[in-house]
């Protein structure tokens, strides 16, 4: 099938939704995302409407983008990955936690310096304050040392990005216990 090219980007569209919700319903065939509305593409929006008991014309009239659309939604709703947030700055070439420091990047990093402790290295207890206080220093200057990172007390982005990657690989693993 031939289509105006500025059809192109609600085809696109079209194939990205369908494709979405071919991830949970087995029966709706994978369409391209090419922004050409093709025979693959038809027979997915086919099978949708049949679906969802939709008239099963193969055109994408407004009951269909309407229901297709909702539905898409729903699917990301359901299937997406939790968002993540950023603790550490964006361009942290100068940014350091250190003695006095507060905010939810100290009490973030707390959190995964006591969850490193708990779970296999000695670091020392830390209490959730949110305050970079001589707990939070020595349970960091512990990490450094088992971590052969240069050891003095502060969260540069080299420290940082060690202690999330190790909580990471630990979240991970939890449900394998």
């Amino acid at each position: 099938m031939n289509q105006h090219p500025n059809h192109a980007p609600a085809t696109a569209n079209l194939q990205r939704y369908l494709r979405q919700l071919s991830y949970d319903e087995a029966s709706i065939p994978l369409p391209p995302i090419d922004g050409i509305f093709d025979t693959r593409t038809e027979e997915a929006l086919r099978e949708f409407q049949r679906l969802r008991s939709l008239p099963v014309t193969g055109n994408a009239d407004l009951d269909t983008w309407e229901r297709l659309y909702r539905d898409y939604r729903s699917s990301l709703s359901v299937n997406s990955p939790p968002r993540s947030i950023l603790a550490f700055p964006l361009e942290p070439t100068s940014y350091v936690m250190s003695a006095d420091s507060r905010g939810f990047a100290v009490l973030a990093l707390q959190a995964m310096l006591l969850e490193l402790h708990q779970k296999y290295l000695p670091l020392g207890s830390v209490e959730l304050t949110g305050i970079y206080d001589e707990q939070t220093e020595k349970a960091v200057r512990a990490f450094q040392r088992a971590n052969r990172l240069h050891e003095d007390g502060n969260v540069g982005l080299l420290t940082w990005n060690e202690i999330a990657d190790q909580y990471n690989v630990l979240f991970l693993h939890q449900g394998e216990e």
